[in-house]
C-alpha cells in the first residue's frame, strides 16, 4: 500500500486517519473495535475494483457521524469529492433514531452512485455481521438494536428499496456504467443477506 516513491499511499493514510479517530469504540454489543467496520467495507468496495476516492470514502463513512472528526478536515486531507460522499453517508444524530432513518432512506433514491456504493456496502457489511452473530446466539441478537427485529427489518428492507429505486431512476451514461454495475454487484449481495434474516417476518 505505498507509492512508488515509499511514500504511505492516500488509502492507507484514510486507514490510519478512522483508526485515530474511532480509537476506543466498539462494535454494538461486542469487543470488537469499531475500525474492522470501515476497513471491511473498504474491503468489500475494493474487491468490487472501486476507485480510489469510493474506497477512502468507505473507509472514512462512519468519522463524521460517530467522531469528533469533521467534513472540513476529510476535504483539507482527502479533497472534496470524498468530503462529499462521506456527508451523504452521514447521518444527523441530533434526529431521533426513525427521524433519522427515514431521512437517509429517502436521500438515498436520488443519492449519487459513489454514495450509494458505500452506503450499499455498508449494509453489506453490517448484516454479514449480524448473520454471523445470530448463527451463534440466535434472536438475543436484536437485543442489540434499536427496536429490535422489527424496526431493522424496516430500516434494512427500505433502505434495500430505496438503492433499487436509485439504480432504475438515474440515466446510464458511459462514466456511471462501471459505478452501478459495481453497486449492483453488491446490491444483489445485500438483497440476499436481508432476505436470509428477514424473509418471513412482517
Amino acid at each position: 500500500m505505498y507509492d512508488n516513491d515509499g511514500r504511505k499511499n492516500r488509502i492507507e493514510e484514510a486507514i490510519e486517519v478512522a483508526a485515530q479517530a474511532h480509537n476506543g469504540q466498539y462494535r454494538k454489543g461486542t469487543h470488537t473495535p469499531y475500525i474492522s467496520h470501515p476497513y471491511a467495507v473498504g474491503l468489500i468496495l475494493m474487491s468490487e475494483g472501486c476507485s480510489e476516492e469510493v474506497v477512502i470514502a468507505g473507509i472514512l463513512h462512519d468519522t463524521v457521524e460517530d467522531t469528533d472528526l469533521t467534513l472540513d478536515c476529510i476535504k483539507r486531507s482527502f479533497g472534496q469529492s470524498i468530503a462529499e460522499i462521506v456527508d451523504g453517508c452521514s447521518e444527523d444524530k441530533s434526529l431521533r433514531w426513525r427521524e433519522r432513518k427515514t431521512e437517509r432512506i429517502e436521500a438515498l433514491k436520488t443519492a449519487s452512485t459513489e454514495v450509494c456504493l458505500v452506503t450499499s456496502a455498508d449494509k453489506l457489511h453490517n448484516l454479514r455481521t449480524v448473520i454471523s452473530e445470530y448463527d451463534e446466539i440466535g434472536d438475543v441478537v436484536w437485543e442489540r438494536f434499536h427496536g429490535g427485529i422489527e424496526a431493522q427489518a424496516w430500516y434494512y428492507r427500505s433502505i434495500l428499496d430505496s438503492l433499487q429505486t436509485q439504480m432504475i431512476s438515474q440515466n446510464s451514461d458511459s462514466n456511471e456504467i462501471e459505478f452501478k454495475q459495481q453497486t449492483q454487484s453488491i446490491i444483489q449481495q445485500l438483497k440476499l443477506a436481508v432476505s436470509y434474516l428477514f424473509d418471513g417476518y412482517e
